[in-house]
């Protein structure tokens, strides 16, 4: 998996236990490992607020074939080849309502300052972009399981050539403010973007990103959260 263990270790507390499933033989998928990174980030994030008191989380790869009849009963899914992703919790589960609706943007059942309502559109979204299928199984008090499957790529050797033609990816110079009130998504957002050459200033809150542009006058792009504590939105609006 693109996301590192250390970062999942300070994700997710110690009383849940990390198990990792990885299928043998797996077949190669096209997808940006940055974006994978993302999110799978965003749902040990969800799985982990979602384990309050301890629990499991599994982590799982495999290859998966999605038959014409799963295809007959989702009407954006191609039969075929798929490698599997999937993050798997013991938490508290979802009610038909909850599940019905979790890919909407801004909708969350978590209190204002503990989510956006944006991580599970964000990764419908990565996941559709790669030409993928996404699917959620929950039962309240039964956990939860967020399953994609990516387009099996054939013909891929085992060491799949660099389709970027061994170019690297080229950041910038720019002074971004990161506006962030989760601790672990503002500094790996941050490290990438640093990694990238971008000047990085970050700051956990709209209130403190206020006197941030106060005091610093060479700030060229704002990347902040929408629903944040502190009485300022990524929107402006108090």
């Amino acid at each position: 998996l693109a996301i590192s263990l250390f970062l999942l270790r300070r994700t997710i507390s110690e009383d849940v236990n990390l198990e990792f499933v990885r299928g043998a033989g797996l077949w190669a998928a096209e997808i940006d490992p940055g974006q994978l990174e993302v999110a799978m980030l965003n749902l040990v994030i969800n799985a982990r607020d979602a384990m309050l008191k301890g629990g499991k989380l599994t982590l799982e790869t495999g290859n998966a074939h999605l038959d014409e009849s799963y295809a007959a009963r989702h009407d954006e899914v191609m039969p075929g080849q798929y490698v599997l992703i999937s993050v798997s919790d013991t938490g508290s589960g979802m009610a038909p309502q909850t599940l019905a609706r979790a890919f909407e943007p801004f909708y969350t059942t978590k209190e204002v300052g503990k989510g956006s309502g944006l991580g599970l559109s964000m990764v419908f979204g990565f996941v559709k972009q790669s030409g993928g299928h996404i699917k959620i199984y929950s039962e309240p008090g039964e956990g939860t399981s967020v399953k994609m499957y990516f387009p099996r790529m054939h013909g891929a050797e085992e060491d799949t050539p660099d389709r970027t033609g061994g170019e690297k990816i080229e950041g910038g110079s720019e002074h971004i403010l990161v506006v962030e009130d989760d601790d672990l998504v503002r500094e790996h957002l941050s490290s990438q973007l640093a990694e990238l050459g971008y000047r990085v200033t970050s700051a956990p809150n709209g209130p403190r990103a206020l006197e941030i542009i106060w005091q610093m006058s060479d700030v060229d792009i704002l990347l902040t959260d929408i629903v944040m504590p502190g009485g300022v939105k990524g929107q402006g609006e108090p």
